[in-house]
C-alpha cells in the first residue's frame, strides 16, 4: 500500500467515510491518545530539566553555606582568643589596681 495512486486513495478515503461512527471515535480515540502520550513525554522532559536545574542550584548553594560556616566558626574561634586574651589581661589590671590601691 505505499504506492498508491490518487484514485486508489480517494477510494480508500470514500471506503473509510462509509463505515459507520465507530470507526471514526476510534481513529480519533486512537489520535488523541497519541497526542496525550507526546504532551506528557514532553512534560515528563520539562520536569526533568527543571529537577536537574534546582539540583544544581541546590548543590551550589550548599557549598556557598559550607563556605559562610566556616568562616562563622573561624571568627567564633578569633573571638574565643580574644575573649581569652581580654580576660587575662583584665586579671591582671584587677590585681596591679588592688597593689596600687593597697600601696597609698
Amino acid at each position: 500500500m505505499t504506492n498508491m495512486n490518487t484514485a486508489e486513495f480517494l477510494q480508500a478515503v470514500d471506503h473509510a467515510a462509509s463505515m459507520n461512527d465507530r470507526w471514526l471515535f476510534l481513529a480519533a480515540f486512537s489520535l488523541l491518545l497519541l497526542v496525550c502520550g507526546v504532551v506528557i513525554y514532553w512534560l515528563v522532559q520539562q520536569l526533568q530539566t527543571v529537577i536537574a536545574d534546582h539540583k544544581a542550584l541546590r548543590d551550589g548553594h550548599h557549598a556557598v553555606l559550607t563556605q559562610i560556616i566556616e568562616k562563622q566558626n573561624e571568627t567564633a574561634m578569633k573571638l574565643a582568643v580574644c575573649i581569652d586574651h581580654n580576660t587575662a589581661a583584665l586579671n591582671d589590671c584587677a590585681f596591679e589596681l588592688r597593689r596600687f590601691q593597697e600601696g597609698k
